[in-house]
């Protein structure tokens, strides 16, 4: 499957962030306590993944989908940001053929309010029209009560 939106997720996603503390490098033990803060809340529909660091020679940051495991989102450490795990939780959250497609963007604003904050979820919100992007409609609950690092 083409994912031809990918390109756009990407541009909004620097838009709204670059330059804040949302792309700075964190500690990883950082990130994953943040991943469990979020997975743990009441509308998250599905078990938690498993978040690790990426191989060595991991090029990106990505989410794996195994038959029978929970999905498992690798950090590689030049992506070792609190911007690139919402991305990630995201396609969890959206599901395994997601891709970057509307209904991965309402996830990603889902987890970004959840993780960042209303303010930062709102700065993505606002990129994603600004570049033209529909959001699909939730298929959860909406997140609530930001947690920050």
């Amino acid at each position: 499957m083409a994912d031809r939106e990918r390109a756009q997720v990407y541009a909004a996603e620097n838009a709204a962030f670059e330059g804040t503390s949302i792309e700075s490098i964190v500690d990883f033990a950082d990130l994953t306590a943040l991943a469990v803060r979020v997975t743990s809340n009441d509308w998250w529909p599905s078990p938690p993944p498993i978040v690790k660091q990426a191989r060595n020679d991991a090029s990106t940051s990505t989410t794996v989908w195994r038959v029978g495991q929970p999905p498992e989102v690798r950090i590689t450490r030049p992506q070792q940001t609190r911007g690139t795990l919402v991305h990630e939780l995201a396609h969890v959250l959206a599901g395994r053929n997601a891709g970057h497609g509307s209904m991965y963007r309402s996830a990603h604003l889902t987890v970004a309010e959840s993780a960042l904050g209303s303010e930062p979820a709102g700065w993505l919100g606002q990129a994603y029209r600004d570049f033209g992007l529909t959001i699909g409609p939730a298929r959860w609950p909406r997140g609530s009560g930001a947690i920050a690092l």
